[in-house]
């Protein structure tokens, strides 16, 4: 079954498809085979992504999908994704109320930068949607590699591939697959957030 990796953000118009989109692109840059599906936490049904997501899209080379519409996430997705991405820490506390099940593989999308909410920009300006694309952009790219080393998404074919993998142990709170182990222990000195 191809991994599935679940982004949240509250309506599912601005950052969750832009995030979507990275996510995406971040895999296929490390040859990596996975779905990846973004929804909201209070979603109004299908509505197309806001303007100026497209616009920041476009602009960057990445055009959302013609035929992508809000969604409100439901529980089959979060049982199956292998990870929950969310936009912020007050999105990451409802999924655990009301999705206790997931509350262990669901973290804010910049984790492993400043663990910072990035801000809902539905009444900003285009220029708050370009400079949360960058932000997203580094954020798919870490969990990529997080995720790879978790053993939770297939490594890519290749050895070419296998050798841009970043070495170094899975920090203590990464999900790991239910049937192996985090790939070793915490280093010394490191933060036990893995932060």
């Amino acid at each position: 079954m191809t991994p599935l990796i679940l982004i949240l953000c509250t309506g599912n118009i601005c950052r969750s498809p832009m995030a979507e989109a990275l996510m995406r692109q971040a895999l296929a840059a490390r040859g990596v085979q996975a779905d990846v599906v973004s929804r909201g936490l209070a979603a109004p049904e299908g509505r197309p992504p806001h303007p100026f997501a497209r616009a920041t899209a476009l602009d960057h080379g990445l055009p959302l999908s013609d035929d992508k519409r809000s969604a409100q996430v439901n529980p089959v997705e979060l049982r199956q994704a292998v990870v929950v991405l969310v936009m912020e820490a007050r999105h990451r506390q409802r999924v655990q109320q009301l999705h206790p099940e997931a509350g262990g593989k669901c973290f804010v999308l910049r984790h492993w930068e400043d663990g910072a909410d990035i801000p809902d920009p539905l009444h900003a300006s285009a220029d708050v949607f370009a400079q949360q694309w960058p932000q997203m952009q580094a954020s798919c790219a870490l969990w990529v590699e997080r995720l790879l080393q978790a053993g939770l998404l297939p490594m890519p074919s290749g050895a070419a591939s296998a050798r841009q993998a970043p070495a170094g142990p899975t920090p203590p709170d990464c999900p790991t697959p239910p049937d192996s182990a985090a790939a070793g222990p915490t280093p010394p000195g490191a933060a036990p957030d893995g932060s």
